[in-house]
């Protein structure tokens, strides 16, 4: 029987305020890892990016992200336009890695579409298994290993199968602690500074239904990626979910399903979000979480495509749940 979104999300809330109440663990304890299987590439992990307005910022965040990503995950980052006089040092950043390849898009004229991105590296990945990334999530080598591990557990997926990595967006006081802990390594897997630094203010929020999906490559070209009218930054990764969902579905649909309540804290969620945010439950209860830095609002003219791609999904939601019962 099939549980309904109700019954899985009264357990959700009360698994937070258990790991909220439990003050057994160390800070920043380290996770038990099983490494039997990832002496192999586990799944490739793609990273759009486009360096242009803050160059230093983005590309001290690449390389950043690129020294805490192990060797077992194959890295695709695609340069979707970036500005001339950059594209030969995050060439440089990437290639100097093992098992990454860097991927140009001429459309530094067009507006940076991450749905672009993420569809070309899809194109361009050897493993059966990939990852969306965005430049601005991280975590340490330790929550890599930690996700090639739960990965692993996995195996062998259904073709449809997918979830997601959870992500604690953090404040600005909050990047700058997560970064200055992880630079003196006392940092060994996110989820226990998460808890921390949730307790003093330094975590906005945790998306749970996060962009950060993992599915099998194949599967993903085969439903045609993700819609790339959804150009700029909004919604893409939501219609992707909505897609998706309909083949995999994890519990009934909530009737308000169509509704977007905006980010926000995790229990105040309803329509989709609440939904989307049962694909990341299994992870968060395995404590493998990403995080997500603050960083200024992108000065590119038209990069935020929010309210005209939100009423997009919202069409496309509701013209779906007419077509076929998704409640049922």
């Amino acid at each position: 029987m099939v549980p309904t979104l109700k019954e899985i999300y009264r357990r959700l809330v009360r698994f937070f305020l258990q790991k909220k109440q439990d003050g057994s663990a160390r800070p920043f304890a380290p996770a038990l890892l099983s490494a039997d299987h990832v002496s192999d590439t586990v799944a490739a992990i793609i990273i759009p990016i486009r360096v242009k307005h803050q160059a230093k910022e983005a590309l001290m965040r690449l390389q950043r992200l690129l020294s805490q990503i192990p060797e077992c995950f194959e890295v695709v980052v695609v340069d979707d336009g970036s500005a001339l006089r950059w594209q030969k040092e995050v060439c440089r950043l990437v290639m100097a890695k093992p098992n990454s390849r860097y991927t140009y898009l001429p459309t530094s004229k067009q507006r940076f579409s991450l749905a672009r991105a993420r569809n070309r590296g899809a194109a361009e990945s050897k493993s059966e298994i990939i990852i969306f990334h965005d430049l601005d999530f991280l975590g340490t080598t330790g929550t890599y290993l930690q996700i090639a591990d739960f990965i692993g557990k996995k195996q062998p997926l259904q073709q449809q199968c997918f979830f997601c990595i959870p992500v604690a967006f953090l404040a600005e006081s909050g990047t700058k602690n997560y970064l200055h802990h992880l630079q003196s390594g006392s940092i060994i897997n996110n989820w226990d500074f998460y808890q921390a630094e949730e307790s003093v203010g330094g975590v906005k929020f945790l998306v749970q239904g996060s962009s950060c999906i993992v599915l099998n490559r194949d599967y993903f070209l085969k439903v045609g990626g993700h819609d790339e009218s959804y150009d700029g930054h909004g919604a893409e990764d939501f219609e992707l979910l909505h897609r998706l969902s309909l083949n995999f579905p994890i519990a009934k649909r909530p009737a308000d399903y169509a509704v977007n309540t905006g980010s926000g804290k995790i229990t105040e969620y309803r329509g989709f979000r609440a939904f989307f945010a049962l694909y990341g439950e299994e992870c968060a209860k395995s404590e493998c979480i990403l995080m997500h830095l603050y960083h200024p609002k992108r000065k590119e003219i038209g990069y935020y495509q929010h309210e005209r791609n939100f009423a997009k999904l919202k069409a496309l939601m509701l013209q779906d749940s007419s077509r076929v019962d998704l409640h049922g």
